[in-house]
């Protein structure tokens, strides 16, 4: 993956996921991935931190194009003690709506806020998961308020720019 440091023409996408109902409390990585125009990098790799019952996430470095949230990665861990089988839950590609965005300019994108949920599924079966609007979601201003607070965004003036508009239109 290429780091941007260039953000003019870059968006910041974010969303929040509930995962309280599925294997992992604890999240290691969470991707979105640009299916349109085709790329040779098409996965970019999210800030994420532990956020009102669930994990915020975002990407501040996404160019114009279609984008969807790809996976979240994670395991189960007791206090400092985590298990050592990681999960990975994918959110499927084009076609569903979850966690999709087109972006057509530079700006501030939400993604959704969701929960994630396990299903049934047969003995030796992979397990599988449903993913529904969160109604314990916070506000999308709680959301961007605290991505505000972050380190890397106080590094990048132009999208700390876009945040406070979007704060003053909401």
């Amino acid at each position: 993956m290429t780091k941007v440091t260039d953000f003019e023409h870059r968006s910041l996408a974010y969303g929040w996921v509930d995962i309280k109902d599925v294997e992992i409390n604890h999240v290691s990585s969470i991707y979105i991935q640009q299916y349109r125009p085709k790329t040779d990098a098409p996965y970019y790799t999210t800030g994420f931190k532990k956020f009102k019952d669930g994990f915020l996430f975002w990407s501040m470095a996404l160019p114009v194009g279609s984008h969807k949230l790809d996976t979240i990665k994670g395991q189960s861990c007791l206090g400092i003690l985590c298990s050592n089988t990681f999960y990975t839950y994918n959110f499927g590609k084009q076609g569903d709506e979850v966690g999709a965005v087109v972006i057509k300019a530079p700006g501030v994108y939400h993604l959704g806020s969701y929960k994630m949920k396990n299903e049934k599924s047969g003995w030796l079966e992979q397990s599988k998961f449903q993913v529904l609007p969160a109604p314990n979601a916070p506000s999308r201003r709680e959301m961007l308020e605290e991505i505000l607070k972050d380190d890397d965004t106080k590094d990048t003036p132009i999208i700390v720019e876009r945040i406070k508009r979007e704060l003053a239109r909401l």
